[in-house]
């Protein structure tokens, strides 16, 4: 399964997942666990996981749909629970607003509201939680509402979740705060950050980050005991200002938000990381050094 999410997301970093394992393996000592402050739809921490590269992964989301999508599917009970929503439920637009009305009442249970976010994911224009769905509300699109909603093979894809689960740890909080609660692990964990892009982040997330929330995750992430890297939008700011340009490079990935392009990251290493020279960032593309004078 070349895909293990069963969730869709801009900018997802399920392909980083092998340039992680090569990370992970050259750190001494080799970190067991894998951590996600932002996992959204987790990619690189499952093929970890399912590759055996880590023993144990720890994903976190503020988002309470996000959160209780992974609760429930991460337990056998509940990942059969939601197989059953996805063989029964249509994917019309009636179904759409209906979910709709959930994921927005919030205050339900973690089958419904997981259920309700994972629907929205696959059925909203480029993944995108508040956005309209596939095809628009009169449906006259090139592409229908349920173009992403393969049902044989997402329900593989929470079962093949639910069979990790009892390795998966789940948590809803602020990321920093999470980032926090695994400081006692130290050098037995990898952390990977991918916070909300410093341009387009209120257009693509629903917990966007004002400056002084990018500021206050550089602090934590500097001063961190573990060792971490993260990825961000190019901006100067990054590499400049919070993080420093020397242990910052840039690659370039496919963006599938809007329209679909190669965009230009910035991946920042943290200062105790371990980075063998020569990696590949996605096959064929290398991260290049951040010039300071650029």
């Amino acid at each position: 399964m070349r895909y293990l999410s069963p969730l869709r997301y801009p900018g997802g970093k399920a392909r980083l997942a092998p340039f992680f394992a090569r990370l992970i393996t050259a750190q001494d000592p080799t970190p067991t666990q894998y951590a996600e402050p932002y996992a959204g739809g987790a990619g690189a921490a499952l093929r970890l996981l399912s590759d055996g590269i880590v023993d144990q992964v720890h994903i976190n989301d503020i988002n309470a749909g996000i959160a209780a999508f992974w609760r429930t599917i991460t337990t056998n009970d509940g990942a059969d629970a939601f197989c059953e929503l996805i063989s029964t439920t249509s994917v019309t637009i009636d179904e759409w607003h209906r979910q709709r009305a959930t994921y927005q009442a919030g205050e339900v249970d973690d089958l419904a509201l997981g259920f309700a976010t994972f629907f929205l994911n696959r059925t909203n224009r480029s993944g995108i939680l508040d956005a309209r769905p596939i095809g628009g509300l009169d449906q006259t699109g090139d592409w229908k509402i349920d173009a992403r909603f393969n049902k044989k093979n997402l329900t593989a894809r929470v079962q093949a979740v639910a069979a990790l689960g009892d390795r998966i740890g789940v948590t809803q909080m602020d990321g920093i705060d999470f980032l926090r609660t695994l400081e006692g692990y130290e050098e037995d964990v990898l952390i990977y950050a991918d916070p909300p892009y410093i341009e387009q982040g209120n257009n693509l997330y629903l917990h966007a980050f004002d400056a002084d929330g990018h500021k206050a995750l550089a602090n934590t992430l500097l001063r961190s005991p573990y060792p971490w890297l993260l990825t961000y939008d190019d901006k100067k700011v990054i590499w400049a200002d919070l993080y420093g340009a020397e242990r910052c490079a840039r690659f370039n990935i496919a963006h599938t938000a809007a329209i679909q392009h190669i965009g230009r990251e910035t991946i920042v290493y943290g200062p105790g990381l371990n980075v063998p020279g020569g990696l590949e960032i996605t096959p064929g593309v290398y991260a290049r050094w951040v010039d300071a004078a650029s």
